[in-house]
Order: C-alpha cells, then structure tokens, then sequence
C-alpha cells in the first residue's frame, strides 16, 4: 500500500511540473495590436470577435488573465457589448489563435 502511494505522489508531481512547462506567456511571443468594432462575445467561452477598421473579421480568445478595461475601470467580457469599439493587443498562440493580452473599450479608440 506505502508502494503504491509513493508512486501516486511521483506521478503527481510530473504531471504538475509537465503543465508548467507547457504553459505559454505572452512575452514569449510578438504583441500585435488592432482595433475595430465587437461583433460578438461569448463569455462562457471567452471569446471575442471584432471588425477590424480595414473590414477583416477576427477572432480572439480571451484567457483569465488578459486586462479588459472601459476608460479607467476594469471590466469584465459580460461587460463589452456588440458594437462597442475596441483595441485588442493580442500574440499568435498555439493552433494558430489570437490570445488576448489587453482590451480597450472605448469610443475613443476608433477616433484616433
């Protein structure tokens, strides 16, 4: 019985270390920037999708980590709603997805 906890708690801890190793940060990778107009949001799947100025549909995932705010607060992705301007800055991850970093959600963004 001692054996087979032994081997448990060794397994364990690969696995723990394996999925640290695996995870990738942001500033391994490239930061690009875009701005556009929401077209949809899934919070439950946390994703975003945007026109971008020059018509290109894009779409984002948006992990726990990215910085959502609206002018000086931070927000939610419930919080960004269809039609809403924004500037995403996002990296090309795994699969070939965009994964958010950082969005804006401000009127202001478009005008600049």
């Amino acid at each position: 019985m001692h054996k087979k906890k032994v081997i448990i708690l060794l397994l364990m801890g690969v696995f723990m270390v394996s999925v640290g190793y695996c995870q990738e940060k942001p500033g391994d990778h490239l930061i690009n920037n875009v701005t556009g107009t929401v077209t949809s949001t899934d919070s439950v799947g946390n994703i975003i999708s945007i026109r971008t100025d020059d018509q290109k549909q894009m779409a984002f995932v948006v992990p726990e980590k990215a910085n959502i705010t609206q002018e000086t607060h931070n927000i939610g992705l419930m919080d960004i709603e269809k039609s809403d301007a924004v500037n995403i800055q996002y990296y090309l991850g795994p699969f070939s997805k965009n994964y958010v970093v950082n969005i804006v959600d401000d009127e202001s963004v478009v005008n600049e």
